[in-house]
């Protein structure tokens, strides 16, 4: 069993290393009231400062008194920058003048091998989440990373198998699984108060929604002064800069991300396997039609679909665009969850109103778990820095959220191709379908491919 690093790390406190390492906040100004030694606190370094990386990540990051982020990292130096001040203002605000500052770079790769980096939070555009969480667990450095957890089937299984070969603790940060009613409602599917589960309607928002500053703007310009366009392309085909493909609206491009299917699925089809108990595997058909736009358009992804996923043993689950929501059928009747984490419904109030038996099936909860209607807390932040500590594995480990976004991918493969196709969750191969299986992974553009991983050791 691999132990973790912060115990094996010693945090320089000289003067003279203040150029190479961060400051460590004492415990005592955390409001730890110095129980917790600098030596056994986690340090992060966050990867990716847009509007959720240095946002909400970081504002749940700053909510977990064990943690520190002490290194930061954007190809955009605006973002870098002001998630710098950020985290300087924040520590320097509950220390004073004795605050050192945080290290800032443009290049994952120096703060990834960074000794002072314990751990690494993913917060970058899709299409990078595997790269620096390959390093990272390479370097035997515990990572939480935003969802969707993959671009692609095959990249997502060399990473999953990367933590489990290590023995590291990994955290999809999806924080449905936090959320107290949403863990009440599989609970009930699990323990029978519908019966035996024979369907699963999951529903998604339509559209592409507007986001980003840039969304209209989709003439090819120069690159702003400040921009490393060229790494934020990555392993992504070359293409010219304009500034709606880059931030926020990147998600409605295939280069990049999957569209609703996999920004949205990543929640609600991750709830869907959790109810189903199927967390570990997935369906074994596919089928579906969705709403293209001309492939050679800016935004590409389908921003209306309707699909249709059978399991082995007989349970279907239809995937269409509408607004969020989730409703498990079964022999005995139904229970729903509507909207963006909405009350339970149920097709008799008994199934919502009796209790979970202590000698019943108790899913996952973690230390920290929120309400229904709070919508500003992370439980997936605290989740992670627990099991730093205990090695115990999270709630959503990236097993887990590779599995969950395989299903948003090898339906959109499905929709793409027009036709209905056989999956083994397994083998994670098509069946019979060379065209299919070619689509799980792609050519990556030099130098950002797996091949290179361990030459940035």
């Amino acid at each position: 069993m691999r132990l973790p690093s912060i115990t094996r790390r010693s945090f320089l406190g000289a003067a003279s290393a203040a150029v190479t390492v961060p400051y460590v906040v004492p415990a005592s100004a955390l409001g730890l009231g110095g129980a917790t030694a600098a030596n056994e606190r986690i340090t992060m370094g966050l990867v990716g400062c847009g509007p959720h990386g240095a946002g909400w990540n970081l504002d749940q990051v700053f909510r977990c008194d064990d943690v520190q982020v002490v290194a930061v990292c954007d190809v955009d130096r605006g973002r870098l920058e002001a998630a710098r001040h950020k985290v300087d203002d924040h520590y320097g605000r509950l220390v004073g003048g004795d605050y050192r500052g945080c290290f800032a770079t443009g290049d994952f790769r120096e703060l990834v091998r960074r000794e002072d980096v314990d751990t690494v939070c993913n917060a970058t555009p899709d299409h990078w989440h595997v790269l620096p969480s390959l390093m990272a667990a390479r370097l035997n450095k515990d990572v939480i990373c935003e969802k969707p957890l993959t671009l692609f089937v095959e990249e997502g299984r060399v990473l999953c198998e990367e933590v489990r070969q290590r023995e590291l603790i990994s955290q999809t940060a999806s924080e449905n699984r936090s959320i107290e009613s949403y863990i009440d409602l599989c609970e009930r599917v699990r323990n029978g108060r519908i019966g035996k589960l024979t369907h699963i309607e999951v529903t998604l928002p339509a559209g592409n929604e507007e986001r980003g500053e840039h969304f209209s703007q989709r003439d090819e310009v120069p690159v702003p002064e400040g921009f490393d366009y060229a790494t934020w392309l990555g392993q992504a085909p070359w293409a010219p800069y304009v500034p709606a493909r880059c931030h926020g609206s990147f998600r409605w491009i295939l280069d990049y991300s999957g569209g609703r299917l996999t920004d949205w699925g990543a929640h609600m089809i991750d709830l869907a396997q959790w109810g189903n108990g199927t967390d570990h595997t997935g369906p074994v058909e596919v089928e579906g039609h969705g709403e293209w736009p001309p492939r050679d358009a800016l935004f590409n992804t389908a921003p209306h679909f309707d699909l249709l996923y059978h399991y082995a043993d007989g349970v279907t689950m239809r995937v269409s665009s509408s607004a969020p929501g989730i409703r498990f059928e079964g022999t005995d009747g139904w229970i729903a969850s509507r909207g963006w984490r909405g009350a339970l419904d149920a097709s008799d109030p008994s199934i919502v109103e009796e209790p979970i038996g202590s000698d019943e099936i108790r899913l996952y909860r973690p230390s920290e778990v929120v309400p229904r209607h709070v919508g500003s807390h992370g439980g997936e932040h605290r989740n992670f820095a627990d099991c730093v500590k205990s090695r115990q594995e999270c709630y959503a480990p990236f097993e887990i959220g590779h599995r969950t976004i395989t299903i948003a991918h090898i339906g959109n493969i499905a929709m793409l191709l027009g036709r209905k196709l056989r999956w083994d969750p397994a083998a994670e191969r098509f069946l019979d379908d060379d065209e299919a299986n070619a689509m799980l992974t792609r050519k990556q553009r030099d130098p950002w491919t797996l091949a290179q991983v361990d030459s940035w050791l």
